[in-house]
């Protein structure tokens, strides 16, 4: 592991954190900040109940990245470095959405340092991982052959669910409500799983790491993805989307269940 750079992936999250755990507080705390967005026409009643539900879930993942990233800088450890590394990615996805389809509330200028903070913490995270140790990575045949078919699950469930949901916008040669998440999924998360699952089922070192990164993104999206479709309607109103909380509350189930006894089984022949 490269001291420099995953020490410079650590600091970069300890900000990202603090900057999280802000936007997220003031997202919940601060009614105007989204009611403002309605007021202008440029935001509806589903959308800041989904944005106030994803403030719920990132606020304690914050927290945890704040916690991760120092006892990281105290004590480097390849299991801390693979879980920050998969946070960051759920930050990249998060805020995100909130950067790409422009909202302008009055801390966008936040969201964008927490997106282009998550991204570099990523790249940094990633080349940290030195090819000479990758090697001596291992996980358990079974349990990375689950974790193989989990992210093709999660591609055969949901490319064509995106599909489906993003036709008639094309269509109609206008944008839905939630584009960005088709451009996030098609273009970036759902290619990543799949390079990741065949890494995985060929028995890749470097797979195996990137496995558990994808997991944590997993586990943490799907669990506010899913927080998201109970919040909004059983404190806004709303109807429930039977399947899209079905498939999101599966997937969230399934991400947990395998996160954890990947953190118990991945095992490195040679300390860092």
């Amino acid at each position: 592991m490269n001291i420099i750079r995953s020490r410079a992936t650590a600091i970069m999250s300890l900000i990202l954190s603090v900057l999280a755990l802000f936007a997220s507080l003031e997202g919940i705390l601060n009614k105007n900040l989204y009611n403002d967005m309605i007021s202008a026409g440029v935001s509806t009643k589903s959308l800041l109940l989904g944005a106030v539900a994803q403030d719920i879930i990132s606020a304690p993942l914050a927290i945890i990245l704040a916690v991760l990233a120092v006892m990281f800088l105290k004590q480097p450890r390849i299991k801390n470095l693979i879980a920050i590394i998969g946070l960051d990615w759920y930050f990249f996805y998060a805020f995100g959405l909130y950067v790409i389809q422009g909202n302008y509330t009055s801390i966008y200028m936040v969201y964008l340092f927490i997106f282009a903070l998550s991204i570099y913490g990523m790249i940094w995270g990633l080349l940290s991982f030195e090819k000479d140790a990758v090697k001596n990575y291992r996980l358990p045949g079974r349990l990375g052959i689950l974790i193989g078919s989990f992210l093709i699950f999660i591609l055969i469930v949901l490319v064509p669910a995106w599909l489906f949901r993003i036709t008639p916008d094309i269509a109609n040669h206008i944008p839905g409500p939630t584009y960005a998440v088709f451009i996030l999924d098609l273009c970036v998360v759902f290619p990543a799983l799949g390079q990741i699952s065949y890494m995985t089922f060929r028995k890749k070192p470097f797979g195996f790491i990137l496995a558990g990164i994808a997991l944590t993104k997993t586990a943490t999206l799907c669990l506010s993805w899913s927080f998201s479709h109970w919040f909004s309607p059983l404190y806004g109103g709303l109807e429930f989307e039977y399947g899209l909380t079905f498939i999101s509350t599966l997937l969230t189930i399934i991400s947990l269940a395998l996160l954890i006894p990947y953190f118990l089984k991945l095992n490195i022949k040679r300390d860092e």
